[in-house]
């Protein structure tokens, strides 16, 4: 059997095989990649501006205690002027978000994210709705996405010589059947150059083996990080940890006003507050973590897990890449597009297979 048979019927038997689930994984992960817009309009993010400060720490938590007591409250995320502000509460089996407009802080919406549409959405893509069973199968028909397009395209390739016009046109006027055969086989070599790179990222995500060796070859297991933590005053008196969070939140938007700043509430006694200074129009490598004492407000200085991004470790620094290679964020909205579109077409990719394959085997019949 020469090496071209051999691939084929390596692409056939992954095609057939893993087919139907590998659609149901693309088709996801194509629709979440419009995650944040989708959520910005079904979670009400957004709010009218107006030339007001933003609202403290201190009313938030009186919203929060007369709206949804029973929320844990845990962070609260400072974006722009015309979004809200949205608060990360935790409740026994689940965590809500809630949105409040940073003005009145009012509370907007309500959400429960292990409830709804876009959160049955991004577990369809993550596990198939099957929990721990289902992610496992998520990653090994991941895995097996990378010789399936990989002999894709070396069957795309012609036997003899370099690639005519019409590899790379797809024909609209042809018999269905042809129709049918170019869509898989055309937009199945453009949308592989991309989908190689979320497959493999995808495969990072999955295996923890992946993780381990690339932490031992990057000197991330040689890392021994600090823990940020509040010094517990020994005398009586104690700040009021309202005013220091208050004061925080509002020097960090006054120093990085073109930024989304999430603010974390301590809850141990020897817990730091934790801020995350977010740029809206970059990746996870560009976010800058801080910490401060819950009790002086004074920053807590050393070499922790996540800091400063230009201090960040290569392994974190993989870590963000891959995260934004996942979802196309690397290259902005293009990439999403371009990420958003490689999944549709890969998902259609087993459909139009297995019709070119059945029209194959009747005519063998």
């Amino acid at each position: 059997m020469s090496i071209r048979k051999f691939l084929a019927k390596i692409h056939l038997i992954i095609g057939l095989g893993t087919g139907f689930l590998f659609s149901i994984i693309a088709l996801s992960g194509a629709l979440y990649t419009w995650e944040p817009e989708v959520s910005r309009i079904i979670y009400h993010h957004e709010v009218e501006k107006q030339a007001k400060p933003f609202v403290s720490i201190s009313d938030i938590k009186n919203t929060l205690q007369q709206t949804f007591p029973k929320g844990d409250f845990r962070t609260a995320f400072y974006r722009d002027q015309e979004s809200s502000i949205e608060v990360l509460l935790y409740v026994p089996g689940t965590y809500y978000l809630a949105q409040l407009n940073p003005y009145t802080a009012e509370l907007i919406h309500l959400q429960d994210m292990k409830k709804g549409w876009l959160n049955y959405l991004i577990n369809l893509h993550r596990n198939l709705l099957l929990g721990d069973i289902g992610r496992e199968i998520v990653h090994w028909i991941t895995l097996l996405a990378l010789p399936m397009l990989i002999s894709g395209l070396v069957l795309w390739w012609p036997i003899k010589g370099w690639p005519k016009k019409e590899k790379f046109q797809i024909k609209w006027s042809v018999s269905p059947k042809k129709l049918n055969y170019d869509l898989h086989n055309i937009l199945g070599f453009y949308a592989t150059w991309i989908l190689i790179f979320s497959i493999v990222t995808g495969v990072f995500w999955g295996f923890e083996s992946v993780k381990n060796v690339t932490k031992e070859v990057s000197g991330e297991n040689g890392i021994t990080y600090d823990k940020p933590n509040s010094n517990f005053p020994t005398n009586k008196h104690k700040a009021d940890t309202n005013e220091i969070l208050n004061k925080l939140i509002n020097n960090y938007h006054a120093e990085f006003p073109e930024s989304h700043v999430r603010i974390s509430i301590p809850h141990g006694k020897n817990e730091a507050i934790h801020l995350s200074v977010i740029d809206p129009k970059r990746g996870l490598n560009a976010i800058n973590h801080s910490y401060h004492d819950q009790y002086s407000g004074d920053p807590i200085h050393g070499k922790f897990l996540y800091g400063l991004s230009k201090e960040n470790s290569t392994f974190n620094t993989i870590n963000g890449v891959v995260y934004d290679i996942h979802f196309g964020s690397i290259l902005g909205l293009p990439g999403r597009i371009l990420v958003f579109l490689a999944s549709l077409i890969g998902a259609s990719l087993p459909i139009t297979g297995f019709i070119f394959w059945l029209g194959k085997r009747k005519k063998l019949l």
